[in-house]
């Protein structure tokens, strides 16, 4: 009797124990900080946090002043356009981070004048990442960051979480 209560206890912690290691729904963290607006060139983002503002800009507000915003999203449906030479003074000269959301090329086709995105390497086949953050800065080398989504799942769970990061990364930076 008591060898059929150890093996049943087991059996249920064992069991238990599976369910919670197969668990499909991580405890993703949200970004608790300081507001932040971000200029978007290209569609917002739904994102779970209220601090976050978002501004709809296009290529012509580009190089005007940007002081007003903590960060800028450039979409994927941009990134041709956003690499074109004339930005890339824009993004060398700013003290703002900027995010190439769904690249799937590296940064160096927006800081170089004689490169596109469409000639620049495709890095889908060689990284897993979803979105491309860069800072040029005077003081020092720039500053990059690669973000790929959880278990390398495109959903909009994963997406969210990412963007979380995302405005750590903003705040940290500032």
């Amino acid at each position: 009797m008591k060898i059929n209560k150890i093996s049943f206890t087991l059996s249920v912690l064992l069991f238990l124990l599976g369910i919670t290691a197969c668990s499909s729904k991580p405890d993703f963290k949200l970004y608790e900080g300081e507001p932040l607006n971000i200029a978007v060139i290209g569609e917002i983002p739904e994102v779970k946090e209220d601090q976050i503002s978002f501004e709809t800009i296009d290529f012509d507000q580009l190089p005007k002043d940007l002081k007003r915003y903590d960060a800028v999203f450039i979409t994927k449906e941009n990134l041709s356009e956003a690499s074109e030479s004339q930005y890339a003074d824009v993004y060398l000269n700013s003290n703002l981070p900027f995010f190439l959301i769904e690249a799937t090329k590296s940064y160096r086709s927006f800081i170089e004048k004689d490169l596109t995105y469409e000639d620049d390497l495709d890095l889908k086949e060689t990284s897993n990442h979803y979105a491309i953050g860069f800072l040029s800065s005077t003081e020092e080398e720039g500053k990059y960051w690669y973000y790929g989504l959880y278990n390398d799942k495109e959903s909009p769970e994963n997406i969210r979480e990412m963007y979380s990061r995302i405005f750590s990364t903003i705040e940290y930076n500032q």
